[in-house]
C-alpha cells in the first residue's frame, strides 16, 4: 500500500472520530500559523474568505486549510469584509462599498464614494446590506443597485456587532444585550437577559442560532428565539481572532494564524 493511500485513510478515520466527538472539540486544519496575516476574514457559500496584510484577498479551502489568491485587486484599504447572499462586501478606508463576486473576483463598487465612511457594523440579509453609522443611524442598501435608505430612529450607536440569523438582522450592543432589528421600521425588542453578552468578543450565526466566544474562553449556542444559551465543551477558545460558518460547521482562527474546525453536534 502506498503512501499516498495510507495517508488517506488516516485522514478518514480520524475524520469519523471527530464525527463521534463530543460537542465543542475541535482540530486543525492545514498548516499551523498560515493566516498569521489575517486582517479580515468571513464565509460566503460554505467557502473562507480572507483579506491579508499584503491586500490580497484568499479563498481557503474548510476542508483543507489549502488557501488561493482570488483576486488581482488590492484590499488593503478595506476596514470591513462580510460576506452575505452569493458575493462578498468591503467598505474601503475612504467609505466607498464594493462588492466582490467570489465566482470571478469581479471588483464592483456600489452607490456613491464615500457613503459609507462612518460605517461601525454590517450584516447581509437577502438581497440588502445593512450598516450602522457613528450616528447611531441604520441603512438598508440595495446590493444590487447601491441605493439605500434609514431605518427607524439613530438609536444605534452603541452597537458592537451584527449578525444575520434565518433571514433576521440581530444585533449585540456594548452592554452585552442581544437584540432583534425589524428589517422594515429599525424598531428593536431585547431577547434574553440583559447583558448577558457582555464578554463575547467573537459571533456567528448557523442554522437560527447565534454562536459566541467569551473572553474567559467558552463557546456559547443562544436560541435566538428565546435568547436562553448553554456553554459548549471545554472553556479553550480565547485566543479566537475570528469565529465563521461555513456550510454546517464552524471555524475559528486564532490569533496564532491557526485555523480550526469547531465540533458543535
Amino acid at each position: 500500500m502506498n503512501r499516498k493511500i495510507i495517508l488517506l485513510l488516516l485522514a478518514a478515520i480520524f475524520s469519523i472520530q471527530f464525527v463521534n466527538a463530543q460537542a465543542g472539540t475541535w482540530r486543525q486544519i492545514g498548516e499551523a500559523g498560515a493566516l498569521a496575516n489575517t486582517l479580515y476574514a468571513t464565509a460566503c457559500n460554505g467557502t473562507l474568505y480572507t483579506i491579508e496584510k499584503s491586500g490580497k484577498l484568499y479563498r481557503i479551502n474548510p476542508a483543507t486549510g489549502t488557501w488561493s489568491e482570488l483576486s488581482t485587486e488590492n484590499y488593503a484599504n478595506s476596514t470591513l469584509l462580510m460576506g452575505g447572499g452569493k458575493n462578498l462586501f468591503t467598505i474601503e478606508t475612504d467609505g466607498s462599498l464594493y462588492r466582490t463576486n467570489p465566482e470571478t473576483g469581479n471588483w464592483t463598487m456600489l452607490g456613491k464614494k464615500g457613503d459609507w465612511a462612518n460605517t461601525l457594523a454590517g450584516a447581509a440579509v437577502y438581497g440588502y446590506f445593512y450598516t450602522i453609522e457613528k450616528s447611531g443611524a441604520l441603512y438598508a442598501t440595495n446590493v444590487n443597485t447601491g441605493n439605500w435608505v434609514q431605518l427607524g430612529k439613530p438609536e444605534f450607536a452603541n452597537t458592537a456587532m451584527l449578525f444575520e440569523a434565518s433571514g433576521n438582522l440581530y444585533s449585540i450592543e456594548k452592554d452585552g444585550s442581544l437584540y432583534q432589528i425589524s428589517q422594515s421600521d429599525g424598531s428593536w425588542k431585547k431577547i434574553g437577559p440583559p447583558g448577558a453578552w457582555a464578554k463575547t468578543i467573537a459571533g456567528t450565526t448557523l442554522n437560527g442560532k447565534l454562536y459566541t466566544v467569551e473572553s474567559s474562553g467558552a463557546l456559547y449556542v443562544t436560541d435566538l428565539a428565546t435568547g436562553t444559551w448553554q456553554q459548549i465543551g471545554k472553556p479553550e477558545f480565547g485566543n479566537t481572532h475570528f469565529i465563521m460558518a461555513a456550510g454546517q460547521k464552524l471555524y475559528t482562527i486564532e490569533v496564532s494564524g491557526s485555523l480550526y474546525e469547531i465540533n458543535i453536534n
